[in-house]
């Protein structure tokens, strides 16, 4: 059976804690309504986008977001067909991961066929029976494919060393499938769809909240070069070091998250700044009074308080040393303006309906 070579480094050990709290976060955030569908298909359009235009399908993303929802876009056949494929596909994998049980050839096989139909009939869907070759990467002979793809899909399917996360088993996965190199065409997209297929069995939805094909698709250079350096690490023994990818697997996949939760941030309502214990009626007019004028003075308060000098000088001077008001000059040239968490304060007065009138105090 398969046996991957790597060393588990505190990059890795850091990204998928920092993933793991993004995951969760994102699990258990609750989105206004329609939110959750609009980032979904966000999600889908990106995902779809970057994974075929990494093996040079010509769409942009708004005419592959175009085609997702079903309209017409001028472009070639072949890359239209490519798009339609990646979604189905991915709707596919959501249909299976719920109900396989294990991984086989047939899994394998059939995402290929579904990624190809009408793009290769011919390939779609078979191992090849001819060598090719990946740049300065030469695959394993095509005799040689069905033997280590049958160690593959055992590893797939075995039980997870304890202590390991699915999270860079994934990683592993997307590797070894490309080092084999198993079909003429669609390699890479059948290796995505597969690490996507791995991590939804394993309890790990991204493709609900984000594309971890945008983060290779940004630099592919940087993606090709992180495989190409698993391909000439070598151990003494002889052994491909798979630890320079799997760090930069899991530091994509974080990167990406972070992106996730950032765009899902934006759909929360932002709460109000909590007001300062000591806010007195007083000091909420002073903030509402600056706030309008920008810089204010004493004067410029007085004519809503009928208060002393002294007692507005005094209401102000807290509100500096609460850190909502800035203070400039000195005495009778003294001016007011609201610091950022002044600013916050303002808005909290205003969601909770606070409003000015003359008062004694």
């Amino acid at each position: 059976m398969y046996t991957p070579f790597f060393t588990v480094t505190p990059t890795m050990l850091t990204a998928i804690e920092q993933i793991g709290r993004i995951l969760g976060y994102l699990q258990a955030v609750r989105l206004p309504a329609g939110a959750a569908q609009e980032i979904l298909a966000q999600v889908e359009a990106e995902t779809v986008h970057a994974s075929t235009a990494i093996e040079g399908n010509t769409l942009t993303q708004e005419q592959v977001t175009a085609v997702l929802a079903g309209r017409m876009v001028q472009a070639l056949a072949r890359d239209i067909q490519e798009v339609k494929n990646y979604q189905a596909t991915l709707s596919y994998i959501h249909e299976i991961a719920a109900v396989t049980d294990t991984f086989s050839h047939q899994t394998v096989l059939e995402l290929h066929y579904r990624l190809l139909q009408g793009v290769d009939d011919e390939a779609a869907g078979r191992y090849r029976t001819s060598r090719v070759r990946v740049g300065n990467y030469l695959p394993p002979d095509p005799y040689e494919v069905h033997a280590l793809m049958n160690d593959f899909v055992a590893w797939l399917n075995a039980p997870l060393p304890q202590g390991y996360s699915h999270l860079l088993y994934a990683g592993i996965a997307h590797y070894q499938f490309v080092a084999v190199h198993p079909f003429t065409d669609g390699n890479g997209r059948t290796a995505r769809a597969l690490t996507t297929f791995y991590l939804l069995k394993h309890g790990y939805d991204i493709t609900r909240a984000f594309a971890l094909e945008s983060h290779y698709n940004r630099d592919r250079a940087a993606y090709y070069a992180a495989l190409h350096a698993a391909d000439v690490t070598v151990t003494a023994t002889g052994e491909r070091d798979l630890t320079p990818w799997l760090d930069y697997f899991v530091s994509g996949m974080l990167v990406e998250a972070a992106r996730a939760e950032s765009r899902v941030r934006t759909y929360q309502p932002a709460a109000p700044a909590p007001l300062p214990v000591r806010l007195t009626e007083t000091q909420r007019i002073i903030l509402a009074v600056t706030a309008r004028l920008g810089t204010a003075a004493s004067s410029d308060y007085a004519g809503e308080l009928a208060i002393s000098t002294r007692g507005i000088r005094k209401a102000a001077g807290e509100l500096v040393d609460d850190g909502l008001l800035a203070r400039s000059g000195a005495k009778r040239g003294t001016t007011y303006r609201l610091t950022p968490a002044g600013r916050r304060a303002v808005e909290g007065l205003s969601l909770s309906g606070g409003g000015s009138s003359k008062i004694n105090t």
